[in-house]
């Protein structure tokens, strides 16, 4: 009711109109949802906002096709959207498209080969295809634009551990620490590696450190 009386007096408002699409499709109501969001799009400085949210509202309602179709809209206007980056690849392994993703983003990397967030999903999606020495070079290629990036850093470690490459792994993770700041589940790596490299007691440290 609020949102609807502020509605009222700035029907314009693109911030009000999300906010009004999120509870319609809180309460089911997803084709009204889309169609609020869908009128935003008309005068929204941010197209790309507004079409990741469009793309939320179908995956909500499983509508992983459509969702698909309204991030790559979102990935059209900022190539550099994080989030539609990263749900577009969720939603293709939904539909075991992963493969078919691969060409997506090697097409925006050919347009924009210093978008770090294209490099790493393009990471995240090799390694969900297991092909984690491919999965390596991409996310090395967005720490080469962006060294601080800690997520790249992490599942780097990741692919490292897959192929069982643990001194590699371990160097990653202690970067992931060293730009990220210290958290449970990274310190919970760390012990993991040095638990591979038989170095326990260093292994028990890190464990500590993750459950305190």
């Amino acid at each position: 009711q609020v949102i609807e009386k502020a509605h009222t007096m700035h029907p314009n408002d693109v911030e009000l109109n999300t906010v009004k699409g999120s509870l319609l499709s809180f309460f089911g109501r997803f084709e009204e949802a889309i169609e609020i969001l869908q009128s935003t799009l008309g005068y929204a400085e941010d197209k790309s906002e507004v079409y990741y949210n469009i793309g939320l509202t179908y995956q909500t309602n499983s509508k992983f096709r459509e969702a698909i179709s309204a991030y790559k809209n979102a990935i059209e206007q900022n190539i550099n959207h994080e989030s539609a980056l990263y749900e577009l690849a969720y939603c293709l392994d939904v539909l075991g498209e992963l493969e078919d993703s691969v060409e997506y983003y090697k097409q925006f990397i050919d347009r924009d080969p210093y978008s770090s967030y294209a490099w790493y999903n393009l990471g995240i999606v090799y390694n969900k295809l297991e092909r984690y020495e491919e999965a390596i070079k991409a996310y090395d290629f967005a720490l080469v634009i962006d060294d601080t990036f800690s997520s790249a850093y992490f599942n780097m470690g990741n692919s490292y551990m897959n192929l069982e490459k643990y001194p590699e792994a371990l160097e990653a993770y202690k970067s992931t620490l060293s730009n990220e700041g210290p958290s449970a589940e990274t310190n919970c790596c760390i012990g993991t590696a040095y638990e591979k490299l038989e170095q326990y007691e260093l292994a028990i440290k890190y464990y500590r450190k993750a459950s305190k």
